[in-house]
C-alpha cells in the first residue's frame, strides 16, 4: 500500500473514531432523558407513563406544565442500606406503645366515665363545664389529641416502611428482595424550568430540586443496578425530603 494510501485510511479511521467520540460526549445524561419523560408525561396527565419512573406528580391543573428546562447542577450522589427492616421494627414499637397509651386511656375513662360523659355533652352543647368537670374534661381532650397522634405516629411509619419497599422494587423491577442486599443511591438535580401557568397562562422560569433514588441489589454474585426513580421535586432552598 502506498504512502498516500495509508494515509487516507489513517484519516478516516481518526474521523470515524472522532465522529463517535463526538456522538458519545453529545449523548443527553440519564437525568435529562428521564426528566424530558416526566414532564412530558406530566403535561398529558398520562398517570401510566408517571407511575413507572416517579413517586409524585407535576399536575398541570395546580402546578402548570413545564415547556422545557435545563439542568443547571447535578449534584452527589448518596449512598445508604435498604432500610425496610428498620422501618417496619419502628412500626411495630410505635404500635407497642400505642397499646400500653389506649390501655391507660380506657382505664382512665373507666374510672371516670359517668363525669366525662356529662363534661362531653354539656361541652358539645356549647354549656358551660366548671369545677371536677372541667378539670376531667380538659384531661380527657389531652389523652383523645395523643390517641390521635399515636394513631398518625402508625400511619406514618407504616407509609414509611411500604415507601421504602416500593422505591426498591420500582427501581429494581422485581418483587423478589429475598435473599438480596440492596442500597439506595440518592442524587439531587437542580432544574430551571420554563414553567406554563395552569390554563396556558404566562410562562415564567422556576428553579426546582428534584430528588432521584435508584436501588443497587446483590444476590450472591448477581448484580442489579436499578433505574432511577423521581421521589421528589422541591423548590430550590426548600428542606431536603427525607431519603
Amino acid at each position: 500500500m502506498s504512502r498516500c494510501a495509508i494515509r487516507s485510511v489513517t484519516m478516516v479511521v481518526s474521523v470515524v473514531a472522532g465522529s463517535i467520540l463526538a456522538d458519545a460526549c453529545s449523548s443527553p445524561p440519564i437525568e435529562q432523558t428521564l426528566l424530558t419523560t416526566f414532564f412530558r408525561a406530566a403535561r398529558v396527565r398520562d398517570n401510566t407513563a408517571l407511575a413507572s419512573i416517579s413517586s409524585v406528580s407535576f399536575d398541570p391543573r395546580t402546578e402548570g406544565s413545564v415547556q422545557d428546562f435545563t439542568i443547571d447542577n447535578i449534584g452527589a450522589q448518596q449512598r445508604r442500606t435498604l432500610q425496610v427492616q428498620q422501618f417496619m421494627d419502628d412500626e411495630t414499637k410505635v404500635r407497642e406503645e400505642q397499646v400500653e397509651f389506649t390501655k391507660k386511656m380506657r382505664d382512665f375513662y373507666q374510672s371516670n366515665s359517668i363525669a366525662i360523659d356529662r363534661a362531653v355533652k354539656a361541652d358539645q352543647a356549647k354549656q358551660s363545664v366548671q369545677g371536677k368537670d372541667a378539670a376531667l374534661l380538659a384531661e380527657w381532650k389531652k389523652w383523645d389529641t395523643d390517641s390521635r397522634d399515636f394513631e398518625r405516629k402508625v400511619s406514618q411509619a407504616r407509609q414509611k416502611a411500604t415507601k421504602e419497599r416500593a422505591t426498591a422494587v420500582a427501581s429494581l423491577r422485581t418483587d423478589d428482595l429475598a435473599g438480596m442486599t440492596v442500597d439506595i443511591i440518592t442524587e439531587p438535580v437542580t432544574v430551571t424550568a420554563q414553567v406554563q401557568a395552569p390554563g396556558g397562562g404566562q410562562t415564567t422560569p422556576r428553579t426546582m430540586v428534584v430528588t432521584l433514588q435508584r436501588a443497587s441489589g446483590k444476590k450472591g454474585d448477581q448484580a442489579t443496578e436499578g433505574r432511577w426513580i423521581i421521589m421528589s421535586i422541591q423548590p430550590q432552598g426548600a428542606a431536603a425530603p427525607a431519603s
